[in-house]
């Protein structure tokens, strides 16, 4: 009878957002009768908004190479243009790359033959990544404090490295919140679209992957143009 209650009482609540760090699993159940999009959908679009003009007005004023022009009523404009232009780039860039990532994701459970609907995919990307947005946020604030360029990883292994080194580019993708929102992202298409175990986890290793890869190209470009 308590655990008849128990699982009634999981189905009858919405998912909660600050509940992913705490107690992922019950979450995702949660989310197989309910799953609520458009709340996460505009915090997520409002904290990309806030680091992407962070990280736009960073690259200006901590990269020598521009800050050196950065005197003068022309550099205040240049400040602004950054956080205006960055700001912009964010609130629009958000959205569509949350759209596209979770379509990327349909595509994929198509062609393993999963028919979960769109949307409730899109839930579980969503919620997943949470921690993901936690991370931009606290690596931000790390800039602004440390003065770094915008695209410093101090969450990742990037700092254990020169910068500029291909070692670098893939340490800076070995990174803890981006783990974690991979992991939370496989529980959910584990327990809320019906993969098993053994897909979600290739499915998310597959993803780690290439991460790794994208690290590497960046770091390789970043060596050439040392």
């Amino acid at each position: 009878m308590e655990t008849n209650i128990n699982t009634q009482d999981v189905g009858s609540k919405k998912p909660s957002l600050l509940g992913m760090i705490t107690s992922p699993g019950e979450q995702f159940e949660r989310m197989k009768t309910k799953s609520p999009v458009w709340v996460a959908f505009l915090i997520f679009v409002l904290i990309g908004t806030v680091t992407t003009a962070a990280v736009f007005y960073l690259s200006v004023v901590n990269t020598p190479e521009v800050a050196k022009e950065m005197n003068g009523q022309d550099g205040q404009m240049i400040k602004w243009f950054a956080l205006g232009g960055g700001a912009l780039f964010g609130l629009f860039g958000t959205p569509i790359g949350l759209f596209i990532a979770a379509g990327f994701y349909k595509v994929i459970m198509m062609l393993m033959g999963n028919d979960t609907p769109y949307m409730k995919i899109l839930s579980i990307y969503l919620y997943a990544n949470l921690v993901f947005y936690i991370g931009s946020l606290l690596n931000v604030g790390l800039g602004l404090i440390f003065e770094g360029n915008g695209t410093d990883a101090y969450t990742s292994l990037a700092p254990l490295f020169e910068k500029g080194t291909v070692l670098n580019g893939i340490a800076s993708s070995i990174e803890i919140f981006n783990i974690w929102s991979l992991i939370l992202t496989g529980l959910g298409l584990h327990i809320v679209a019906g993969l098993s175990k053994k897909q979600a986890t290739i499915l998310i290793v597959i993803f780690f992957i290439l991460t790794i890869g994208l690290g590497f190209l960046k770091g390789l470009g970043n060596s050439f143009g040392a």
